[in-house]
């Protein structure tokens, strides 16, 4: 059984969509109003929306993303009245899937039960959100939505905190902004890989005046950000900010190795128990 919501200001058709649903055995939150629906989304734990965007006295995309940005990973679907392309593409630009009214009841459950089993499986995929992660001088609470740096607590957005989050749980290995964008906020999140640099730049806006150590996380230009650990020095020290890491890849090196110019530029290996051994230019 899935705990839903089902938002349309027709009441007839939530009167059906809500039949249905109970029919198969699930538990429905029916409203016709938005504030009633998201008042429902902070007090509960939901599996899945379905709204329509044709709404009155609001603006039913604006919906969409407050849902978005109050939980990221939920699925949600659009029923609407409005089937022309320009409103399912941009549905789809911020939702999961896009019914066009009048639709089948049959296809309507299987997609509902489509999206209901890739939320069951992403959430046990990502099982260990449920958990709190300590990493050097940072504790993050992914229940109550908020980081400990040292002591201090620091509140954080969704996207701020799944993505601090992500790069907690990679520490010392390089992970491009594409590669951020999907782990962090998933395939259908809308932005540009600057939007990534935006949040690093907050969060370390929030975290800074916190930590006693150098910033964790670390730009590498051309790459993208690591997660830095604190390590004693001595044998198997990482590579130090001045290094331009690059793993398991060899046209990058010599990428780098090219805009170095005419200058030898030595190279030492790290080894990495994770990711076998990292070539580093730039090294003593």
């Amino acid at each position: 059984m899935a705990a839903i919501i089902a938002l349309d200001k027709d009441l007839l058709q939530l009167e059906l969509v809500t039949f249905l649903l109970k029919q198969e055995g699930h538990q429905v939150h029916a409203t016709p109003e938005p504030e009633t629906a998201l008042d429902v989304m902070r007090s509960k734990f939901i599996d899945l929306v379905t709204l329509e965007v044709v709404l009155q006295r609001h603006d039913g995309f604006k919906i969409c993303q407050q849902i978005r940005t109050f939980n990221p990973h939920i699925p949600l679907m659009i029923v609407s009245q409005a089937g022309d392309e320009d409103h399912q593409v941009r549905g789809l630009l911020v939702a999961d899937d896009y019914v066009v009214k009048p639709f089948s009841p049959r296809v309507f459950l299987a997609r509902v039960h489509a999206l209901l089993r890739r939320g069951s499986i992403d959430r046990t995929n990502s099982r260990r959100l449920n958990e709190n992660v300590v990493t050097g001088e940072i504790s993050l609470n992914l229940q109550q939505m908020h980081a400990v740096v040292n002591g201090h607590r620091v509140a954080l957005t969704p996207r701020e905190l799944t993505l601090l989050h992500t790069l907690m749980l990679n520490p010392g290995r390089v992970l491009t902004r594409d590669q951020l964008m999907h782990l962090a906020w998933g395939d259908n999140f809308v932005g540009t890989s600057k939007t990534v640099d935006v949040y690093v730049q907050r969060l370390r806006y929030k975290m800074t005046p916190y930590l006693t150590n150098s910033d964790p996380i670390e730009a590498l230009r051309g790459f993208g950000y690591r997660f830095n650990l604190p390590r004693a020095k001595g044998a198997g020290q990482p590579a130090t900010d001045g290094d331009k890491l690059v793993i398991g890849q060899v046209e990058p090196i010599n990428h780098l190795l090219e805009s170095q110019g005419d200058e030898e530029v030595p190279l030492r290996a790290i080894p990495d128990p994770d990711q076998g051994v990292a070539l580093v230019v730039g090294g003593d």
